[in-house]
């Protein structure tokens, strides 16, 4: 609506969200295309699956090593994990494998053209999700998502969305408004010090959760950057625990809330 305040809580994507490490391993996973937008794909083993979808909204680098990584990890835990391709190969890594440094990449100019370009995929992808593996209503559905795809996941928790519970990560581009047209259980695993998410706004979150009886819970770590919880420098073993809290509480936190339903 024209002219209502709808504060930010979360800043626009700024170059914190390009640093940290690129990770090493085989992704298990496959790509696969939803009525036009690539799908990364990671399918739990016969015997470990729970019967319920994950949603991944990821970070600004879109489907890289960490992201696929990260769903396949999940995926372990049970979960058909579904990734989405919202920038339509036109992700961050597309431009510069060395973004923070590379003179011509103009990381605001990237972000304002994707950001309601995305939304309007990621609207339309979760639907036509929901249509090819909701199994007439009978699939429960969750989601996590990362710095650029936090809002999506308050979305997906608001009326009109398919998930019942959804953890986010450093998040970006959040505003007053999504946190309080989210209804279900959501968790929070933030930096201390985070200059997108300040003091201030981690407190307005809980404040907003709390007024509207929401169940939620925030995960805080320090000495630690934005960014994190999916490209942590692995070489520091502080910095690859830290990584891996945020992990095990989503899925703790995810297995509780769905059984719930």
């Amino acid at each position: 609506m024209a002219g209502v305040h709808d504060p930010v809580l979360a800043k626009p994507a700024d170059v914190c969200c390009l640093k940290g490490d690129l990770h090493k391993g085989e992704p298990t996973g496959k790509t696969i295309q939803i009525e036009g937008v690539d799908t990364y794909v990671a399918t739990p083993d016969s015997k470990a699956a729970n019967g319920h979808v994950l949603l991944s909204f990821p970070d600004a680098f879109g489907l890289h090593i960490n992201s696929m990584l990260l769903m396949d990890a999940y995926a372990a835990c049970g979960y058909l994990t579904l990734g989405v391709v919202y920038f339509l190969g036109d992700s961050v890594g597309k431009h510069s494998a060395t973004p923070l440094s590379d003179p011509n990449f103009d990381l605001g100019a990237w972000a304002a053209k994707h950001l309601t370009a995305s939304e309007d995929v990621g609207r339309e992808w979760v639907k036509n999700v929901k249509a090819q593996y909701g199994n007439g209503g009978k699939t429960k559905f969750g989601c996590v998502g990362y710095c650029w795809g936090a809002r999506f996941v308050c979305v997906q928790l608001s009326d009109g969305g398919i998930c019942s519970a959804g953890a986010i990560a450093h998040p970006s581009f959040v505003k007053e408004s999504h946190v309080q047209n989210s209804k279900g259980s959501i968790a929070f695993a933030v930096p201390s010090t985070d200059n997108l998410f300040t003091p201030e706004a981690r407190a307005r979150v809980v404040g907003i959760c709390t007024e509207q009886k929401q169940r939620f819970n925030m995960q805080i770590f320090s000495d630690v950057g934005h960014g994190f919880a999916s490209r942590a420098r692995l070489t520091d073993p502080y910095e690859m625990w830290a990584k891996e809290q945020p992990f095990k509480g989503f899925i703790e936190w995810l297995n509780f809330w769905i059984a719930q339903e």
